[in-house]
C-alpha cells in the first residue's frame, strides 16, 4: 500500500465502546442531514481516501446507534486523533468523547457517501471493501442525476449483488 502524506484514519477492530445515545422520538429516523454552511465550491471527486476512512468511522459509531450529527463528530474526533500522531486506541477514546459535541460542518458529497457507505456495510451486511464499492457507485449515480432507487441499484451491481 503507497505511504499517504498524513496518517489516515482506519476502523477500529477492537471492541467498540458503548455509545450513550440521546432520548430517541417515536417518529425520528435514524437518518439525518447535519447541518452546513452552503458555499460554492468547485466539484471534487468523491471519494478521497479521507471521505472512506471518514465513513468508515461515521459507520462505527452509526453501528452502535448514534445520530447521524454525534457520527460526524466521532469520526472527526478520531481524525484529529490520529493527524496529531496518536494510535487508534487513543482514536477511539476521542471519537467517543466528540459524541457529546456538535460536529463542524460536514460537505454534503461527505455526508452522502456515508450514508451511502454505512447503508452498505451495516444494513446489507457488506465488508468494508464491498460497501465502498457499493457507496462509490451509488454517489457516482446520484451526480450522474439518477434517482435513489437507480443508485441502490448501481451500488449493488459494483458490490457483486444482483
Amino acid at each position: 500500500m503507497a505511504a499517504a502524506p498524513a496518517p489516515v484514519a482506519r476502523a477500529p477492530v477492537a471492541p467498540q465502546p458503548a455509545v450513550q445515545q440521546p432520548a430517541a422520538t417515536a417518529n425520528k429516523s435514524s437518518w439525518e442531514v447535519v447541518e452546513q454552511k452552503q458555499k460554492s465550491e468547485p466539484q471534487r471527486v468523491v471519494p478521497t481516501p479521507e471521505d472512506r476512512s471518514y465513513a468508515e468511522w461515521f459507520a462505527w459509531a452509526k453501528r452502535g446507534g448514534a445520530p447521524a450529527s454525534a457520527c460526524h463528530a466521532a469520526a472527526q474526533g478520531a481524525f484529529q486523533a490520529l493527524s496529531s500522531g496518536k494510535d487508534v486506541a487513543t482514536a477511539v477514546q476521542w471519537a467517543t468523547a466528540a459524541m457529546t459535541r456538535p460536529p463542524v460542518p460536514v460537505s454534503a458529497d461527505r455526508q452522502s457517501y456515508c450514508a451511502w457507505f454505512s447503508l452498505a456495510n451495516i444494513d446489507l451486511a457488506l465488508d468494508q471493501h464491498k460497501a465502498h464499492a457499493f457507496a462509490t457507485a451509488a454517489v457516482h449515480a446520484l451526480d450522474a442525476g439518477a434517482n435513489a432507487s437507480s443508485a441502490h441499484a448501481a451500488g449493488l451491481h459494483a458490490a457483486g449483488i444482483k
